[in-house]
């Protein structure tokens, strides 16, 4: 089951169903957006083996340029539940998700488009490729979450500006700077 309710951070145990909802996220996105987008790829912490995660995915789509966004069919995208979410405002990013109920906001999916091989593609492609790699790093980045998600149990921004040492400390490992 995937979804939370706006501003409501918890986690939930890892699932080896995350890959295949990925999957089958990606082949509706390739429907819907493909011919204006370079690759897909899961990313987050649903994507990173064994660690607890928010119960959203997240999915990184990288584009030539971010002026393809405009490009998208928005009607389409909307038919899937699928809406750009033009308040967030992310220098070399823009953001979409899907709602599972619009009236609760509970999202089920997060969309990060980017330029495809950028600065933002490096970095999210990057950070879930070290977690992977190296299991007792992604289990402290666990630890963290977990304290982080008790302290800050209904303020996602808090949540992840509590995670954001941690990220930048792996990218710096991985020489990418975050943005």
């Amino acid at each position: 089951m995937l979804g939370l309710n706006k501003d409501v951070v918890a986690l939930t145990s890892y699932r080896d169903e995350w890959k295949e909802l990925f999957a089958q996220e990606k082949n509706l996105l390739e429907s819907l957006i493909g011919e204006y987008v370079v690759d897909i790829q899961h990313i987050g912490s649903t994507a990173t083996e064994g660690i607890a995660a928010k119960p959203m995915l997240d999915v990184l789509i990288g584009v030539s340029s971010l002026d393809d966004v405009k490009k998208f069919d928005k009607y389409r995208l909307k038919d899937a539940d699928i809406y750009h979410l033009g308040r967030v405002e992310i220098e070399g990013k823009e953001v979409f998700a899907k709602f599972s109920d619009l009236e609760e906001l509970t999202k089920t999916h997060v969309y990060h488009v980017v330029e495809y091989g950028g600065d933002w593609w490096k970095q999210h492609t990057l950070f879930r490729d070290y977690l992977n790699d190296h299991p007792d790093i992604a289990r402290q980045y666990e630890m963290l979450k977990k304290e982080a998600a008790l302290k800050y149990p209904n303020n996602e921004r808090l949540y992840t500006e509590a995670k954001k040492a941690f990220v930048d400390d792996v990218l710096k490992k991985c020489n990418i700077q975050q943005t």
